[in-house]
């Protein structure tokens, strides 16, 4: 027996399903992906295979496994008594690294994941308009807590307005009438925001959207769209929170909301900022922000928040993202890999294309018309699941990790790091290219 295989058998007499989370099941194994150590952009399996890493901590990597600097900022914390529930010099020196990066941001309060932050947003949202109602985008995801985690599919049932008909818990267990409080609508349509405004107004508190849908394969918006989105919300009093959890760090200093040239009310940060430390912040308009200060009417706390361990491993991360050209690396990578991949469906007749943004591609089986990818209902009519089932498997047998989270009805992203080499581009896109002929 495989030591996989040994491993998956023990684990599932103590863990559930056999690992740590349930979103780590790979479809194509149906079981987790075991490994023993990572290192650049390679993770190594206990069964003793090497793989080229697409999965990069599902949004979390940007710098690599094992990046030289953050382990040296790791063991200068452990020489530090890497203590937790103190603040110290360094969440100073990480907040002016932070605004500096993101200046839109005025003030921040550390968190340990981005479902904290969010919830953090939420609340404080809420606590300072004291309206009760948020807008959510069909498809985005911001979490797994009772605030927002409805309709866990995406292309939902939508009326004429581009309003889901219905809202419904993703998970059993919410509180009775969770849903009550969260209205759902299309994303990248203006006349859905405009006609969910007009329909609840005075009762919503705010809206909140990835600048960039990540979670149904790296769906951007148009600056047009989020420029209106911005001034409807400043008209009507409703705060604009931007979930920038997967995007920030992925663009150029300013994050999602510099590209766009958008200041929200209030955003969210994790994953890449301390590439995958628990660490994550809320931060906006300083007078929203004020509401946690410990005298203030808001609680976002927790013991691990702002641990040192985090911070100083962010601390690094946003040092070399400010560095001159680290941004120019990330997208001659982006144009090599994403380019050449993208390239594979004309070469082989296969309908599909590649979209990409801030690191993160994903690819698009079933359709050639990358202009429909802005409206997700398009996207799960002509997506073709069950061919990118084929494609991961035969990706992991030619030792290629990408993920597979199950035969979901719209694109899931994979990524890059600046760790992935020349030679790894290479051999990833000849060994694609001979998936392809096999997948015809």
């Amino acid at each position: 027996m495989r030591k996989s295989a040994e491993i998956f058998q023990e684990a599932s007499k103590l863990m559930v399903g056999g690992g740590c989370a349930g979103g780590r099941i790979h479809a194509a194994l149906g079981t987790p992906f075991y490994i023993d150590h990572a290192d650049g952009s390679h993770v190594f399996h206990v069964d003793g295979e090497e793989f080229i890493d697409y999965h990069c901590g599902a949004g979390a990597l940007l710098f690599g496994w094992n990046h030289p600097r953050i382990r040296e900022a790791i063991i200068k914390c452990v020489d530090k008594g890497f203590f937790m529930n103190f603040d110290s010099p360094a969440t100073l020196e990480f907040a002016r690294l932070f605004k500096e990066l993101v200046p839109t941001v005025e003030k921040i309060r550390l968190t340990n994941s981005g479902t904290e932050a969010t919830l953090a947003a939420i609340r404080a949202a809420r606590a300072y308009t004291k309206k009760n109602l948020i807008i959510k985008m069909d498809g985005h995801f911001h979490g797994m807590h009772e605030m927002i985690w409805f309709n866990g599919g995406c292309g939902s049932d939508l009326d004429k307005y581009g309003q889901t008909r219905s809202v419904t818990p993703a998970t059993p267990g919410f509180p009775a009438g969770a849903e009550k409080n969260v209205k759902l609508i299309e994303f990248n349509n203006l006349d859905a925001v405009k006609h969910v405004f007009e329909t609840y107004r005075g009762d919503i508190a705010a809206i909140i959207m990835e600048p960039v849908n990540y979670d149904c394969g790296c769906v951007p918006s148009t600056r047009e769209y989020m420029k209106q989105v911005r001034e409807l919300c400043t008209k009507e009093g409703i705060l604009l929170i931007f979930d920038e959890v997967i995007s920030g760090l992925r663009f150029r200093p300013g994050s999602a909301q510099g590209y766009y040239g958008i200041k929200p009310d209030l955003s969210t940060f994790a994953k890449a900022i301390a590439n995958g430390f628990s660490l994550a912040l809320v931060g906006g308009k300083a007078e929203i922000m004020e509401l946690f200060n410990p005298t203030g009417p808001v609680i976002c706390s927790g013991t691990s928040s702002g641990n040192l361990m985090s911070v100083m491993a962010a601390i690094e991360c946003l040092k070399m993202a400010m560095e001159p050209g680290f941004y120019d690396q990330v997208e001659k990578i982006e144009k090599n890999l994403c380019g050449e991949l993208n390239a594979l469906f004309g070469k082989h007749g296969i309908p599909g294309h590649i979209r990409s943004q801030g690191a993160q591609f994903a690819f698009y089986f079933g359709y050639d018309d990358p202009q429909m990818d802005y409206i997700l209902s398009e996207t799960v009519k002509h997506y073709h699941p069950q061919l990118y089932r084929r494609f991961t498997r035969e990706c992991l047998a030619e030792h290629l990790y990408v993920f597979d989270g199950g035969e979901k009805p719209f694109p899931q992203h994979n990524g890059f790091t600046i760790a992935h080499t020349e030679d790894d581009i290479a051999l990833t896109i000849s060994k694609v290219d001979g998936i392809f002929k096999r997948l015809k």
